[in-house]
């Protein structure tokens, strides 16, 4: 016959106890039930688990290794019945996150942090594609939530919900000929090298904030952040990335006296047509009820 899960808990109660009888009354069982399972149990899978000629059963090493099997195999059949229920209650067990830029976690620990204690048994994958792929992410059904900066065309597929302004400071490490520039003009930096995040599709939206003839391409925030600590160019950086590189005197703000200081739209994507399960209406709620504290996206 084939074991039972009932037969494996009798084991792993017995080995985690010492005794058939304090086994039983953790089962809440009497103790000739549960000498009965682990016996049939012996018989099913043709092995001796127990050393019986003490006063108490000891575990051979046939027994150690199933006791060790069966309690992955009843932690598995626990997350199953959980996750058949939250399905049965409407909740997802997979739910993926795009977000166009790793540099973004820090602002994110914290929600994150309440959806694994809300939705424990729900797997969470997080994505950091490049701001275009954010978008086929959504429309392909790969991913059901995105984080993105706006975009200079929408999608309409998509329904967006801004998440705050991001401001995006000029900055240059302090031993590149730009940070001794006063007054900073236009011509400045068009003749210097600009860092931008780069895409992995040529169009417009790639060559959106280019000020200079010369650019370096990197993905993402972060990565341009270490490039221009190595005076590599100046780049337009998220606010929330510089507050240790500028105490640390490893970076300074550049103030041209043409443009104001940039900011950026950052947006909450879903796909218009596909309805989110329980655990993405929460996160995406969660997401959404902080853009009254918009200061958090520069910390």
């Amino acid at each position: 016959m084939t074991p039972s899960l009932e037969q494996f808990r009798a084991l792993l109660a017995t080995a985690e106890t010492g005794s058939f009888s304090a086994a039983a009354r953790r089962l809440g069982k009497a103790q000739s039930v549960v000498s009965t399972a682990i016996a049939n149990l012996e018989i099913d899978l043709g092995l001796e688990l127990f050393d019986r000629r003490g006063r108490y059963p000891v575990l051979t090493e046939a027994g150690a290794r199933i006791c060790q099997e069966a309690g992955v195999l009843l932690a598995q059949s626990e997350r199953l019945q959980a996750i058949a229920g939250e399905l049965a209650s409407g909740i997802e067990s997979r739910l993926t996150l795009a977000i166009d830029d790793d540099s973004h976690l820090p602002w994110l620990g914290s929600l994150l942090e309440a959806f694994a204690s809300r939705y424990p048994t729900v797997e969470l994958e997080l994505l950091f594609p490049l701001m275009e792929d954010v978008t086929e992410l959504l429309k392909s059904g790969r991913a059901q939530l995105g984080i993105s900066y706006q975009k200079a065309e929408p999608e309409r597929e998509l329904v967006s919900r801004s998440l705050g302004a991001v401001a995006m400071p000029l900055v240059v490490s302090p031993d590149h000929p730009l940070a001794r520039k006063v007054p900073l003009r236009e011509s400045d930096l068009q003749g210097a090298r600009q860092l931008m995040v780069t895409g992995r599709r040529e169009g417009t939206e790639r060559h959106r904030f280019r000020l200079s003839a010369q650019v370096w391409w990197v993905e993402g925030d972060l990565g341009i952040l270490e490039l221009v600590k190595l005076g590599l160019g100046w780049a337009a950086v998220p606010e929330f990335l510089l507050h240790r590189p500028l105490a640390r005197g490893e970076l300074v703000v550049l103030k041209p006296d043409f443009i104001a200081q940039a900011e950026l739209e950052l947006e909450l994507q879903w796909y218009r047509a596909r309805p989110l399960g329980q655990a993405g209406r929460w996160l995406k709620e969660a997401l959404l009820a902080r853009v009254p504290r918009q200061g958090e996206l520069t910390r």
